[in-house]
């Protein structure tokens, strides 16, 4: 199944937080209305910019041609287009086999049986191709292993709290993380770590990461959470942020290419600028809460180091997840939503495990 996201090149605009702590959604390339979907609305005619004619693209190079993957494991290929200043950079990837092999629409190969598949990557006309052979053999799939310590007040706003979450490694499947949210969804520091790991549980496989967000987002969050997801993972060459979770990881930045140190660390504070408030819609109260990262600049909000506000609440209104209350879920999470700081061009992600 191919997998394409329309976006045209624009200029990135930068995005301030407005007085309720959400910061105006950056817009979608293409000069598209932002609405996540399949990008903006001047992407699919190639039409560049607005001012002159279109650069087409001439060729798409892959720095793969070959790979040999084990079951469960993955790497990502790169795609270059040419010329460089081609109007329209959309990158589709698609294969010919997902029962062998899988890619995502940021380039990452996942082996899931043996056998042999073609990943190509199309851009404008052009395009190429990597010959992939899945082995037989499994790459076993270490325990998952979750940690949460700290203590954030549920009722009473405390400013200075804060919580961790350590992990060895993403989960895998849905199970697996319905038995995380069993171990640290109860705790506010809990519900953003596992808002992370949902989202780069999207970025690899749409279908699971989909119920991950369902199961720890309000329904009202749910689709402006996977709206800008599609932009941020989309095909776009100068949108694209495969690294986007990993700059809320301990140790991720810039400068070393967005890969953290081990374990993955999410660092969480009670926001020390905003006391919780109460919502008659839930009859509850939010929680809002930051998380530590290198990849955002908020002197703005007065707070460099952090994401923008996320906001959790535990709620037995009916319909919702978080099973009557029992877990904290996330009604706001768009601070999460917005590009982090470009990579180095010293360094390359080499994604997460």
């Amino acid at each position: 199944m191919t997998r394409i996201a329309v976006l045209a090149i624009v200029s990135v605009l930068c995005c301030t937080a407005c007085d309720k702590d959400e910061p105006t959604p950056t817009p979608t390339p293409g000069g598209g209305s932002g609405s996540g979907g399949s990008g903006g609305s001047g992407g699919s005619g190639g039409s560049g910019g607005s001012g002159g004619g279109t650069v087409a693209v001439t060729a798409v190079k892959l720095d793969k041609t070959t790979l040999e993957l084990q079951i469960n494991g993955h790497e990502t290929l790169t795609a270059t287009v040419e010329p460089a200043n081609a109007s329209v950079k959309i990158v589709s990837w698609s294969s010919s086999n997902e029962g062998v092999a899988k890619v995502s629409t940021s380039g990452e190969v996942t082996g899931v049986a043996a056998g042999t598949a073609t990943i190509t990557a199309k851009a404008g006309g052009a395009s190429a191709t990597c010959a992939v052979t899945v082995k037989k053999e499994e790459k076993p799939l270490v325990a998952l292993d979750v940690k949460i310590t700290g203590k954030i007040d549920h009722t009473n706003y405390t400013k200075g709290q804060s919580g961790t979450v350590e992990f060895n490694r993403f989960p895998a499947t849905v199970d697996e993380f319905k038995a995380v949210r069993e171990k640290i969804g109860g705790e506010p520091h809990g519900a953003v770590a596992l808002q992370v790991m949902a989202m780069e549980m999207y970025r690899r496989d749409r279908s699971i990461g989909l119920e991950c967000i369902k199961l720890n987002n309000t329904l009202s969050n749910v689709n402006a959470v996977v709206s800008r997801l599609k932009e941020l993972f989309g095909g776009d060459i100068n949108y694209n942020r495969p690294y986007q979770i990993a700059a809320y990881l301990k140790g991720a930045e810039p400068g070393n290419g967005y890969n953290p140190t081990k374990p993955y660390t999410v660092e969480v504070i009670v926001d020390p600028a905003k006391a919780y408030q109460p919502s008659e819609i839930f009859q509850s109260k939010f929680l809002f809460l930051r998380i530590k990262t290198k990849g955002r600049d908020n002197g703005s909000s007065g707070q460099n180091g952090t994401s923008d506000g996320l906001y959790v609440l535990k709620t037995k209104k009916p319909g919702e997840p978080g099973e009557k209350g029992k877990f904290f879920i996330v009604n706001n999470s768009a601070g999460m939503h917005s590009q982090v700081k470009p990579i180095s061009f010293d360094h390359e992600f080499k994604g997460l495990d």
